[in-house]
């Protein structure tokens, strides 16, 4: 078992335990506190969104040139990251500043809820500066083909402190003061373990002897990835955390609690798809450095189908059930008017993993200035969208424009891919499998009574899981699928 299976299993492993950890709050404990739930989650996107300006892409320069410094065993490779970040931090700071009043009366004139940033800020401001050196740090470990520990470290150590924070509050009645600052010291130990554990990998490599090491060319073409990079970060943020960031500002933060829910639930469809594009973004730097092309395609290809049937399974697995988590789900009638949130987000994670690793094609060859205006194209439809889409339809409209975005954006990378490297990851068995996703939709529509009981919700699942599971298996559509379900499955009724 290669180095990838075995660290997206291993990670897929923790996250999913993160999902059940996730799960139980979701249904039990998230809903005793709408409004600082979605408080929290707030705060948390706005940060994320502010941080990707801080950043200006500076996290992307670890995966793109350590393979370069690597290769002539040039020192203090994380120092140059660094410097460039603080630089980047100061610049973005100056900036915001002298733009503040416009930006507050443009906000203003459109109708958001300024007042709820300023209510955040004091938790917002530190944190987005310390996701600047998370998102480093993170990806340094990367380098070394490591995504299980630093996903222990940040992503789900989160699982527990969100609701740690929702129980201190409705038990111990803390002040959202103090929630605050749980969130801001949690964010800071998370920067030391991560620092910790890369330099048990040998990671930690800071030596400001590298600046005169590099030519100023070198620089210049560093700060020129790194900025166009800063757009595709900022797009990335406009599609997954805009959205919470809108509905906090043009609706309430309750709401944002709602939303947030949905999220979490179509985040269970996409946990394989973090773990093999973690593992993959180094791998494709480095091919496309000794332009192993054929290589890059054949991951492409299985990661597509790998992706794309294990989203649809567990689409449906959700979907199928959504009316009864609703009657299991502390106050889950809030939410049961705003089911079709979930079919919009699921359908946005599939469609993500359906066109796989062509981000990082793109990202890491010579073309990636193009995704400059793939981000552009993105960044203005999304906001436009949601703005326009939230006011008339509320939550639902956030979903709508989420997946109208993330529909044209993955379209458009894909063609490009198809165009200047002859690669498509698309199968014809994959046409199947469109067919099962599209009849699952449509099913709780035609019946909705039968999947608003227990037994029906389970019937179906079952008979649609043996039914998707033989398929997959007859049409041998990936080796590596088919290998599992030989080792775990299919052995088990010989």
């Amino acid at each position: 078992m290669g180095i990838v299976q075995r660290q997206s299993i291993k990670n897929s492993i923790v996250n999913y335990v993160g999902i059940l950890l996730g799960g139980l709050s979701t249904l039990f404990i998230y809903p005793l506190d709408w409004e600082l739930y979605g408080s929290i989650q707030f705060s948390l996107s706005t940060a994320l969104l502010l941080n990707a300006l801080f950043s200006l892409g500076s996290f992307s320069l670890v995966n793109k040139y350590f393979p370069y410094f690597k290769k002539r065993s040039i020192k203090g490779f994380l120092s140059l990251v660094f410097t460039y970040s603080i630089i980047n931090i100061f610049a973005v700071a100056i900036i915001l500043y002298i733009f503040k009043t416009p930006f507050e009366w443009l906000l203003i004139k459109g109708g958001f809820d300024i007042k709820e940033i300023y209510r955040n800020l004091f938790i917002i401001l530190p944190i987005a500066l310390m996701y600047v050196f998370i998102n480093i740090l993170r990806s340094q470990s990367f380098n070394f083909g490591r995504i299980v520990y630093p996903d222990l470290i940040s992503n789900f150590s989160l699982k527990l402190i969100v609701p740690l924070i929702i129980l201190l509050s409705y038990f111990l009645s803390i002040d959202y003061i103090i929630s605050g600052w749980i969130l801001i010291l949690y964010h800071l130990i998370i920067i030391l373990l991560l620092a910790w554990y890369i330099h048990t990998l040998g990671g930690i490599d800071f030596s400001m002897s590298i600046f005169s090491k590099i030519s100023r060319k070198k620089h210049l073409e560093m700060t020129q990835y790194m900025l166009y990079n800063a757009l595709n970060h900022v797009g990335n943020i406009l599609v997954y955390k805009i959205d919470l960031v809108m509905i906090g500002l043009l609706l309430s933060t309750t709401k944002v609690g709602y939303y947030s829910i949905f999220l979490f639930l179509s985040v269970v469809i996409e946990i394989p798809t973090k773990a093999v594009f973690q593992i993959t973004a180094p791998m494709v730097s480095q091919a496309l450095e000794h332009k192993e092309y054929s290589k890059i395609e054949k991951m492409y290809k299985d990661a597509s189908a790998n992706l794309y049937i294990i989203g649809v399974f567990l689409f449906f697995i959700i979907w199928f059930n959504m009316d009864i988590i609703f009657q299991i789900m502390t106050k889950g009638e809030d939410l049961v008017m705003f089911k079709v949130v979930f079919l919009m987000l699921g359908l946005t994670k599939i469609i993500d993993m359906a066109t796989s690793i062509n981000f990082h094609i793109i990202s890491y060859s010579k073309y990636y200035k193009v995704n400059t205006l793939f981000i552009f194209i993105l960044a203005i439809s999304n906001i436009i969208l949601n703005y326009i889409l939230i006011g008339k339809f509320d939550i639902n409209g956030a979903a709508i424009s989420t997946f109208i975005s993330m529909l044209a954006f993955n379209f458009l990378k894909t063609i490009f891919v198809y165009l200047k490297f002859n690669m498509q990851p698309f199968g014809g068995k994959l046409l199947l499998i469109t067919v099962i996703l599209l009849l699952s939709i449509a099913l709780p529509y035609i019946a909705p009574t039968i999947f608003q009981s227990y037994y029906g919700s389970i019937l179906f699942t079952l008979f649609f899981t043996i039914l998707f599971i033989s398929i997959v298996y007859k049409l041998k559509i990936t080796a590596e699928i088919n290998a599992i379900l030989d080792k775990y499955l299919v052995h088990y009724f010989k």
